[in-house]
Order: structure tokens, then C-alpha cells, then sequence
């Protein structure tokens, strides 16, 4: 039987294009392409093809791809992450929420995990906020929300008087809530872990604000970082499948830092559909799971 597969995505990332290609050559497949950023929806007339869908996949880019999840929950539509997932991983509140739930109910078996103390503010009061955070220093500064790559930001504070510089670079941002975390000092090492159903890969790159206090770059383009594998301990393993159930995640990324006085890791982001840059023939691995996922629907 052939199965109607809706795959919504920005089609000109790397991996999408390769996995793309190879989803294209499975015989079982009705596959539709749909590009969130430029393909938009007449809402009282839905294409009948989302409604006949036998699964959508959504690599989430913006508002539209919510909107996708949100027709699929009414229509009783299989995801491959179903819109409350997307919505607790889009917002850094919410899954702050999550994965110290998860971290918590499983204490004995990750023990060796953390994560970094963090806060919701906000920053239209430049006073207040500057006494808030001094006792707090270093702090990292992240936007509410994650998907949108124009409105995304990871801003290090060490210093009182850079929040000043912030507040110029990111004025438009003063009237939003914004996710803190405290800045964890580490190894300079950003290890990345993505997971693909029961597969779990590893890689790691220097940490953007690392090379930032080193070179003072105007902007880091975090693609071009070089990249390197790492095997994955059963700890990382153990971390990841935990996430996975608690978080009824499928495909998703994460990352961890390592601190320099204790020997353990703090989990300090996580994606429900990351780039996966970096691993060999990963688009291989998506078309596989991906696969035998819509198979068994």
C-alpha cells in the first residue's frame, strides 16, 4: 500500500536536500513537498492532500509550520512529532520545564547530568534588570523561542555594562520575555547528540562563545565550525533515551558542555529536528527510520 507523506520543510538546508532525494526513490511513498516559508495556506480551503495524508513531517521554520501540527492534531493526522511536542521544544521556558522534569524523576540513573541554572525576565527596565542580573554574572542571554533563525540569539554577559551593548544590538527584543541561563565555564567543547529513534551519534565543535572571547568576531557563522565525532558513552545513550520517552521525541539533537570543576555534564539546548551537520550519510539514517516509521502507521 502506498503511503501520502507530507514532508514540510525549508528545502534548501543541506540535509533536507539529500534526505529529500532519497525519500523521492522509495516506491511506497506518495511523497508532497511543502516549504513553510513560501508556500502558505487558504485556510478555508485546504488542500486535500494534508487531509488524505497518511503522516507529516515537519522540520519546523516559523509560524506556518505550527499551523501545519495544529491542522493535523483537528484532523486526526499522524506527525512524526505531534504539535504539543514542537510547541514545548520551540519554547525555551516550557522545555527548561521539561528537561528538568525529566532530570529530576530520573535522579539515580543521571546523576552525572545537570542543567544550568536559568530564568525567565525581561528587559524593559534596563535598571531593575542590571540589578537583577549583577549577582547572577556570568549570564547568557537566549531569545523565547527557538525556531525562528532571524529572531535567534545566545548573547554572553560578563561584564554589567555589556548588557548595554545588548540592549543596541537587540533593542527590538526589550519588550519580550527573554530565556537566561547561567554561563556554564567548560572546555571550549560544544558536544552535539542526535538521535534518530535508537540511534545516537555524536559530535563536537568549539563553542561559538568560546571562539567569540577569543577573536571578537563581528558574527560566527556556527555552520562553518569544524566538526569531529565522539563516541557516545551509555551514559549519553541512557540520557537520550530517557528524553526521547519523556518528551515523546523521535528525531532530535541536544547539546552538552562539559565544566571544568566537576566531572559531569550540563544539557544546556536541545532541537526537536536539528541539522544533523557533520555525520556521514546521515540522510541515509532519516530515510530509514523515517521509512520504516510511516510503514508501520
Amino acid at each position: 500500500m502506498v503511503k501520502k507523506i507530507v514532508f514540510s520543510a525549508k528545502q534548501d538546508h543541506e540535509v533536507v536536500k539529500k534526505l529529500i532525494s532519497k525519500l523521492k526513490k522509495i516506491k511506497k511513498f506518495d511523497l508532497l513537498l511543502h516549504d513553510p516559508s513560501k508556500e502558505f495556506f487558504c485556510l478555508s480551503d485546504m488542500p486535500k492532500y494534508f487531509k488524505s495524508a497518511d503522516l507529516i513531517i515537519a522540520k519546523v521554520r516559523n509560524e506556518c509550520s505550527i499551523d501545519l501540527l495544529h491542522f493535523a492534531k483537528l484532523y486526526n493526522i499522524p506527525t512524526l512529532h505531534n504539535v504539543e511536542t514542537v510547541l514545548t521544544c520551540k519554547n525555551k521556558i516550557a522545555l527548561d520545564f521539561a528537561l528538568r522534569k525529566a532530570l529530576n524523576t530520573h535522579q539515580k540513573e543521571l546523576r552525572n547530568f545537570s542543567i544550568p541554572k536559568s530564568w525567565n525576565q525581561s528587559l524593559s527596565n534596563i535598571p531593575l534588570f542590571k540589578k537583577w542580573a549583577l549577582p547572577k554574572l556570568p549570564i547568557v542571554i537566549k531569545s523565547h523561542y527557538q525556531h525562528d533563525k532571524y529572531n535567534r540569539f545566545n548573547f554572553l554577559v560578563q561584564h554589567i555594562d555589556e548588557v548595554d551593548t545588548f540592549i543596541e544590538k537587540y533593542k527590538e527584543f526589550l519588550y519580550y520575555d527573554v530565556y537566561i541561563q547561567k554561563f556554564i565555564e567548560c572546555d571550549g567543547i560544544e558536544r552535539k547528540v542526535y538521535v534518530i529513534g535508537d540511534r545516537v551519534f555524536g559530535i563536537k565543535r568549539e563553542n561559538p562563545i568560546y571562539k567569540y572571547l577569543r577573536e571578537k568576531p563581528e558574527s560566527i557563522d556556527v555552520e562553518l565550525l569544524e566538526r569531529e565525532e565522539f563516541e557516545i558513552t551509555e551514559d549519553i545513550y541512557k540520557l537520550s533515551k530517557i528524553l526521547s520517552t519523556e518528551l515523546n521525541l523521535k528525531i532530535f539533537g541536544f547539546d552538552l558542555v562539559r565544566p571544568l570543576d566537576q566531572d559531569k555534564f550540563y544539557l544546556i539546548d536541545l532541537n526537536d529536528f536539528p541539522s544533523f551537520r557533520g555525520i556521514p550519510n546521515i540522510e541515509k539514517e532519516l530515510m530509514n527510520y523515517i521509512e520504516n516509521y510511516a510503514l508501520t502507521l
